[in-house]
């Protein structure tokens, strides 16, 4: 996938009186702090919710309030009242969902990753192209292109004071896996379900952010990586799991930067979430999570002196990020805002890890 990236049609802008009606399409964990976000916000509601059986639909009616609420998710699109819906349902329902909310003309906030597929990217690209007056905004921005640590990163890149970045070293390998974190998202431990381990998972944000301080200017040209599952042992004997969890890659881009990226949870060791942000005349370290430790070290020479200078990045919690990916998605609809990750940018990050995986 070396296309270069269309810039996103501009979108319509909502002309609606009152609040904007969302639909809850997935009713699991994530989707209970989006609809959390969207009541922080106060812009928007969440008015329908479509859950997998009856009984997690009535848990969440009642738990939120919510009026209307079915099992099939396409009986939620028919309703013209709504003007937008969060797809956070499993992966491997991405494209069908999407693909049905667009043609029934909503807007699209969804989660991440897109696709579990490589040869999907090609038909959402295709799908989004056919609606351009409506958005669809992929969650990988969240954590990443929306936070203070980010802007205040990319201010620096953006003053020059680095230089030319040349090289990033980025590695973050945790104990934990997706199930301890979630219980219920058994699904994510099948690759025909979830594409993939933490490369999908986490690498989403991982590309955002990194790529993000260059403009996604650099393309990549090559990559040589590993992947290994089978090293988590789980209480359950007979839970399986064919997802890799952990692996690493060499990337060289047409830029002339090059990237040493590893990645891994489940593992018998860890190591914190910290890049390495290389130029020619100064490099950071720091973690970019907003929850983080908030340090950002600067190394760079000041009249032939080695410097190192910390400064103290902003930390919040993931509710703040998640209540500033609702606040962007309604900028784009209702103020038409440029979306911070379209389906034409999360395909090509996408297009990366799936190179990462195929070895």
């Amino acid at each position: 996938m070396d296309t270069e990236l269309r810039k996103p049609a501009r979108k319509r802008r909502m002309s609606m009186p009152g609040t904007v009606k969302i639909g809850l399409i997935g009713a699991g964990m994530i989707g209970d702090v989006l609809i959390g976000a969207v009541r922080r916000d106060g812009r928007a509601d969440v008015t329908h919710i479509a859950a997998r059986t009856e009984q997690t639909l009535r848990d969440k009616l009642r738990k939120f309030g919510i009026p209307c609420g079915t099992t099939d998710y396409r009986e939620l699109l028919r309703d013209p009242a709504l003007d937008a819906v969060i797809i956070a349902s499993p992966p491997f329902t991405h494209l069908k969902m999407t693909r049905d909310a667009l043609g029934a003309g909503k807007h699209v906030l969804l989660e991440k990753p897109m696709a579990i597929r490589h040869g999907d990217l090609e038909t959402f690209l295709e799908t989004a192209a056919r609606h351009p007056d409506l958005t669809v905004l992929d969650c990988s921005c969240r954590h990443t292109r929306l936070t203070p640590r980010f802007r205040m990163i990319r201010d620096i890149v953006d003053s020059g004071a680095l230089g030319e970045i040349y090289h990033i070293h980025h590695r973050a390998l945790t104990r934990g896996t997706f199930i301890e974190y979630n219980p219920a998202g058994a699904w994510a431990h099948r690759r025909e379900l979830a594409g993939g381990g933490p490369f999908l998972d986490l690498g989403v944000y991982d590309l955002a952010f990194h790529l993000g301080l260059m403009d996604d200017r650099p393309r990549l040209r090559s990559v040589r990586s590993f992947t290994r599952g089978g090293l988590k042992h789980f209480p359950d004997p007979a839970f399986e799991s064919d997802i890799e969890e952990h692996g690493a890659a060499w990337m060289e881009f047409d830029t002339g930067l090059t990237w040493y990226y590893e990645r891994g949870a489940g593992l018998p060791c860890e190591a914190p979430n910290r890049t390495h942000l290389h130029g020619t005349r100064g490099s950071l370290r720091f973690g970019y999570n907003s929850w983080d430790p908030p340090e950002l070290e600067f190394f760079h020479m000041e009249n032939g002196k080695e410097i190192l200078e910390t400064r103290i990045m902003p930390s919040q919690g993931g509710e703040e990020d998640n209540l500033e990916l609702i606040r962007h998605f309604l900028d784009v609809i209702l103020d038409g805002a440029e979306p911070r990750m379209p389906v034409e940018l999360a395909a090509r990050h996408l297009d990366i890890l799936f190179r990462i995986l195929s070895g």
